[in-house]
């Protein structure tokens, strides 16, 4: 079995990121028409990573992101409708407009959460991985996060205790 990826597997890729960076400007288009008023971080310039990452997960593996969430939702296959529509803080929303930019989480599609909080995924994506591992599971649980995250206490923890325990767990710093 080979590395590589084939052509089709490269192009969807590519197409994800592409979805994720016209979502995101749509959203920067959203704000400035006053659509909604709240405050939100965005996700261009990443999108290759949440892609590729997201391209290898398998159903039942979980997932656990940052506020910079928007990207990793599109990549792993969220309804980009619904996304939009939980930004407008509409019931129609993956979280029935109580979420709004910040948390958006899609259950169907395996993420426990996005939180606005630094580092506040980690411990998250380390307790699924944890209830994985005792349910003989073959998924793991993946964390994303950012580099500002690597000051915070639970990162290294959370790191520690995955090594002990052997956890499925992938932990993705995002620059």
């Amino acid at each position: 079995m080979s590395d590589e990826l084939t052509s089709p597997q490269r192009l969807a890729i590519l197409e994800r990121m592409l979805l994720i960076r016209r979502f995101e400007e749509a959203v920067i288009g959203l704000h400035q028409e006053k659509e909604f008023t709240s405050h939100y971080h965005l996700y261009i310039g990443q999108e290759a990573t949440g892609a590729a990452v997201m391209r290898l997960l398998k159903p039942g593996d979980k997932t656990a992101t940052t506020h910079r969430n928007h990207g990793h939702i599109i990549a792993r296959g969220g309804d980009v409708g619904k996304a939009f529509a939980e930004i407008l803080c509409r019931e129609t929303g993956m979280n029935g407009g109580r979420g709004g930019t910040l948390h958006i989480c899609d259950a169907q599609n395996d993420f426990l959460s996005t939180s606005a909080v630094v580092g506040g995924c980690i411990g998250l994506a380390n307790g699924a991985a944890y209830a994985l591992k005792r349910q003989n599971k073959q998924n793991v649980s993946v964390a994303f996060f950012g580099d500002g995250s690597l000051e915070e206490g639970i990162t290294f923890e959370a790191m520690n205790i995955a090594a002990l325990w052997s956890l499925p767990i992938i932990f993705v710093c995002e620059n």
